[in-house]
């Protein structure tokens, strides 16, 4: 506060008035009866610097008083002008500064209390009364309450992993619903009115559906684009099943719908292969290019004749690579149910003859694994294409030598 400020009798009766306030409103703050979790330190600390830069400026006060008494004659002239005139007030001011003229400005130090430190101050002390009142109705055990407490906190300041973190460490008794779930299907019916929660808090939201068996709301929330969609959402859906062979569930429906929102595309068809939509799985891997080892993974996966004769009929794998990758895994009968279907559709032929590279695959495996199985029929098949594939091979190496 400048020097012509601490002459103006109007503005320093604002100014102590205002002190006289803020030191009121200090009084009567009542201290807290609970014990603030982490995330309140920080408001906490805020306060108590606000306290130690009051003191600061009151010891700067004092220092300023002792350097020129004058300055608290003029203080004291204000304080006690309460019920006297403007002029009157005016006049004793005038007296009291003749005084103050001693003073060096430079050492006038500007002690002015800041609004915006005050507004904040407030601020926090309303959190803090906001989060206390939760903790009283969690105590009750008024979960719906406190939840929708939570979840309706001013600016969403609540609405965070800690509290999910909180409900969820609470215990609900035998047959209730957790307060975990309570606690997260409000936060979601509340998203038109604050924000879409980030990826964690959507997890745990659907954590929290599933295991009160409710797909239906996870559902409508993905509908309603209330999650935000990540990977260990789709994974901890497709967990979720509980189908042995094909999938016709709730949850596996979800991760497909999770898997293709976030363009994990692997996975997506995956899924649609455990839907046994095996065709649409195919062309899904066609249509987004994914290549011939994620279509030997998922055969390993999902490992199904179908699956394999699409593969080589459909998508034009080698039918060597689809039997090594079955052999590999020890898919006895659907190795040998291949060969039986492309033999009886007439297609065993003309598959082992568009194989490019039969060098590299172990076709004399093949071969005792069809006579151990009993279709000798299909075994000399396959040694008929291994010996005019040799026999091709010696050829165009004697053209080559003679070249």
């Amino acid at each position: 506060m400048t020097l012509e400020q601490m002459t103006n009798v109007n503005l320093l009766s604002r100014e102590l008035g205002r002190f006289e306030q803020v030191h009121q409103a200090m009084l009567e703050q009542q201290p807290s009866e609970f014990v603030m979790r982490e995330r309140f330190e920080e408001a906490r600390a805020l306060l108590l610097q606000k306290e130690e830069t009051k003191e600061e400026r009151q010891e700067e006060i004092l220092k300023l008083y002792r350097i020129n008494p004058a300055l608290k004659h003029l203080s004291d002239i204000l304080g006690n002008s309460e019920g006297l005139l403007y002029n009157e007030i005016e006049d004793n001011v005038v007296k009291a500064m003749k005084t103050v003229s001693s003073v060096n400005k430079t050492e006038v130090v500007d002690f002015s209390y800041d609004d915006e430190d005050l507004a904040k101050e407030k601020e926090a002390e309303v959190a803090l009364a906001y989060v206390e009142y939760m903790e009283e109705l969690l105590r009750d055990g008024n979960f719906q309450e406190a939840a929708i407490h939570a979840a309706n906190s001013p600016n969403g300041f609540l609405r965070t992993q800690p509290t999910i973190e909180e409900f969820k460490s609470l215990s609900h008794g035998e047959g209730g619903t957790s307060p975990y779930f309570v606690y997260c299907s409000i936060l979601m019916e509340t998203v038109p009115l604050y924000s879409v929660p980030p990826d964690d808090q959507s997890y745990e939201c659907v954590c929290a559906a599933l295991k009160e068996d409710r797909s239906d709301l996870i559902a409508q929330w993905i509908a309603n684009h209330y999650l935000t969609l990540s990977t260990p959402i789709a994974e901890e859906l497709l967990s979720n099943c509980q189908c042995r062979a094909r999938c016709d569930c709730e949850s596996g429906t979800l991760a497909l719908a999770v898997f293709r929102k976030i363009q994990d595309h692997e996975m997506s068809m995956h899924c649609l292969a455990r839907q046994g939509a095996l065709y649409r799985a195919v062309h899904y891997a066609k249509s987004h290019e994914l290549g011939t080892d994620k279509l030997l993974r998922l055969l390993k996966d999902i490992p199904s004749t179908d699956l394999a004769a699409l593969l080589v009929l459909e998508e034009g794998l080698t039918l060597g690579e689809v039997l090594t990758c079955l052999q590999d895994n020890h898919n006895d009968n659907i190795f040998i149910n291949l060969l039986k279907v492309l033999d009886e559709s007439n297609d065993l032929k003309a598959v082992l003859m568009s194989d490019t590279n039969p060098g590299a695959i172990p076709w004399e495996e093949f071969i005792d694994m069809c006579i151990q199985l009993g279709e000798s029929d299909i075994a000399e098949e396959l040694q008929g294409f291994v010996l005019c594939s040799e026999a091709l091979r010696g050829a165009m190496h004697s053209l080559s030598t003679n070249e």
